[in-house]
């Protein structure tokens, strides 16, 4: 028998919350497995499923099928360890302490931004499909108390806005208090 690696996941969804165990064959984070875009659905074992809005009606199933790209967030609850000669290379990382807004939360959480690059300039070019975050806070657009997680995704098509905390973005378009008004109401009168 093969060995798997087990994740305990919540998948927010605009509508549902889905919990469940997700099985990796090789070890991963949950964030690279699902930028690698293998599969279209992410397979939960021992599952439970509720509306985003009422989290007490959980319903349990054995096993459920979630489109990924329907998922606003993907958050761990539990990790296996990796497996000793596991390497993650990486460039050299900072974290920056972000809010993000989605339809359904607000989400306050570290984003890790590389030490080359400014943060607009990473945003821009930012590729995959899920951005993983640290220490996070997910707070309900219209009710329930805040719900924290060490570590998730985000999935970055979702993402409506988005500011840093405690700076400012380096290199973004401020206006100039030389240019010139123009007014919208002097150009109304003329017409």
């Amino acid at each position: 028998m093969s060995k798997r690696y087990t994740f305990t996941i919540e998948i927010y969804t605009s509508a549902l919350v889905i919990t469940g165990s997700y099985d990796l064959p090789l070890y991963r984070r949950v964030s690279d497995a699902l930028n690698s875009r293998l599969h279209r659905y992410i397979v939960l074992r021992d599952a439970t499923i509720a509306p985003a809005d009422r989290v007490q009606h959980v319903q349990q199933v054995p096993q459920i099928l979630v489109d990924w790209s329907d998922a606003l967030l993907v958050a761990s609850i539990s990790e296996p360890d990796p497996p000793p000669d596991f390497k993650h290379a990486q460039p050299p990382r900072n974290t920056q302490p972000m809010m993000f807004f989605t339809p359904l939360f607000a989400l306050r959480a570290d984003f890790y931004k590389r030490t080359d690059r400014e943060l607009i300039e990473m945003l821009s070019e930012m590729n995959d499909d899920f951005v993983p975050l640290r220490n996070i806070t997910i707070y309900p657009h219209h009710s329930g108390a805040p719900v924290t997680r060490s570590f998730g995704c985000l999935n970055r098509h979702h993402i409506q806005v988005l500011y840093p905390l405690g700076t400012a973005m380096p290199n973004a378009p401020v206006p100039s208090s030389e240019a010139p008004v123009h007014d919208v109401q002097a150009q109304d009168a003329n017409i």
